[in-house]
């Protein structure tokens, strides 16, 4: 155990690869490597981010992007032993159905409950079409509402004028009312109280969310807004992963190793063989995490996918 409330994650075998040194990693990951197990293993603090999710350090293998060809190579290295596969299983746009359930937005309740596509259904109600454009800024202003974005931060985003970025804000709370009536509310509990919760009552305290400087001010509004969705994220993922190696050996797979994890991702390590009998419980704990003590209104959807790297899992 390294440091207070910290623990220690083994992460699958490193093989040499070219996309270390484009992130100037190959120094830092493969000095990592630990000689004896020939893998890399990371430390997790409980302590680390506000929000309550895990942080990964020495090495810190959650900064690893991977929408990027060089993230992608990266992971391309994070391969199992031979005859295991790496399984990757994901919570699928778990924010914004948090926000759904915590805002109370019905349209995307309903959404989210028939399996539609939010970034389509989000782009119809504010711009009457569904097209790849149109997809893509109601996708950016989904998330960038949830973090309490301005006018002017929306229109960098989108490289739009500040009044239209505006108008879609307008738009947005116009067709979804239970956002801004959750900002709201959100906001004016925190500066009467000092913290905000997550829907099982863990606390995240802002001392400077009625400070007379305007920029300490925004910038505890901005993470007031989002730290009850993004730590009850961070609540549940923590609650999957206490659950999931006593459900996997209830189920007689304690060959199936929990490996990392990575922000609403877990990745574990099993014989090919496992894969088909691993996946329903994987995604059964996932998807029930919450409950007993939080009965949500939307359900948790879980990607898995498995391959012969950490990349090719996705």
């Amino acid at each position: 155990m390294n440091g207070p409330w910290a623990c220690s994650a083994t992460c699958a075998w490193i093989e040499g690869h070219d996309g270390f040194g484009a992130l100037g990693l190959d120094d830092a990951l493969q000095e990592a490597i630990n000689p004896q197990t020939g893998r890399v293993h990371t430390s997790y603090s409980l302590v680390g981010a506000q929000t309550g999710r895990l942080s990964s350090t020495d090495p810190n293998l959650q900064n690893i992007p991977i929408r990027t060809a060089i993230g992608r190579q990266i992971r391309e290295a994070f391969v199992p032993e031979p005859g295991n596969v790496l399984l990757a299983a994901d919570y699928s746009q778990i924010e914004l159905r948090l926000a759904a359930h915590m805002a109370d937005v019905a349209s995307l309740r309903e959404a989210f409950a028939h399996g539609e596509d939010i970034h389509a259904r989000t782009a119809r109600e504010m711009f009457g079409e569904v097209t790849r454009d149109t997809r893509a800024r109601a996708k950016t202003i989904n998330f960038a509402i949830l973090y309490g974005i301005s006018r002017w931060g929306l229109a960098a985003r989108l490289e739009v004028p500040a009044e239209e970025a505006q108008g879609m804000i307008d738009t947005y709370f116009l067709r979804f009312p239970g956002i801004q009536r959750y900002i709201h509310e959100t906001l004016e509990s925190v500066r009467s109280k000092g913290y905000s919760e997550t829907l099982f009552g863990r606390k995240t305290w802002f001392p400077r969310i009625n400070s007379k400087n305007q920029a300490e001010r925004q910038g505890s509004e901005r993470a007031a807004i989002n730290a009850p969705i993004q730590g009850t994220s961070a609540d549940i993922i923590k609650r999957a992963m206490v659950r999931m190696l006593p459900a996997l050996a209830e189920g007689g797979l304690g060959d199936v190793r929990m490996l990392l994890q990575v922000h609403d991702e877990l990745v574990f390590e099993l014989p090919e063989a496992r894969v088909e009998a691993a996946t329903p419980i994987i995604r059964q704990v996932m998807a029930e995490a919450a409950l007993p003590a939080v009965t949500l209104t939307v359900p948790l959807g879980v990607e898995i996918g498995t391959g012969m790297s950490w990349d090719a899992a996705h």
